[in-house]
């Protein structure tokens, strides 16, 4: 196994980065703002080691998995401009499945929500939709789409939305 100078292997790089990533999240959620971005910049120079997205161990890690956990911490925080700019360095064709596709949507209309523009939340979540459905079917997106009724006179095809994914009865 090929071992870096901090005596990682290159194999368990993804699965540090990960560890990393999903602390800094857990961070985030309980609102520390310093330990967040200290744990996702260790993810983050971690990702600079590999140097690409790798799967290893079977987990996928490297720069655009730091960038969507970025997104959400951001989010979590308050930072929804901040979390608007990480969205906008995302290769969305380059995700590897459907459901981070429709996740990275949710993630991105939860920042415009956040940010206070309904109409670019409205406009990620059929997005979302259309890449994998069951992942609008979920509480927080009912909540958003609920939300976004408020809006119903100026966001086409809100009302409709909501209906699909359970938010209204």
């Amino acid at each position: 196994m090929a071992e870096e100078r901090d005596g990682a292997t290159v194999e368990g790089l993804p699965v540090r980065g990960n560890l990393y990533a999903t602390a800094a999240y857990t961070a985030a959620k309980q609102g520390d703002r310093h330990t967040a971005h200290a744990l996702i910049a260790e993810a983050e120079a971690t990702a600079g080691q590999l140097g690409r997205d790798a799967m290893a161990r079977g987990t996928v890690f490297g720069p655009t998995r730091v960038l969507l956990h970025r997104i959400s911490i951001s989010h979590l925080l308050g930072d929804a401009g901040q979390a608007i700019e990480h969205a906008r360095r995302v290769d969305v064709a380059a995700l590897p499945t459907a459901e981070r596709r429709a996740r990275y949507r949710v993630d991105v209309a939860r920042a415009f929500e956040q940010w206070g523009e309904p109409d670019r939340c409205h406009r990620s979540l059929p997005a979302a939709e259309q890449a994998a459905p069951q992942e609008v079917r979920r509480a927080p997106v009912r909540t958003m789409a609920a939300g976004l009724m408020r809006y119903d006179r100026t966001l086409p095809g809100v009302r409709t939305f909501a209906r699909r994914v359970g938010a209204l009865a």
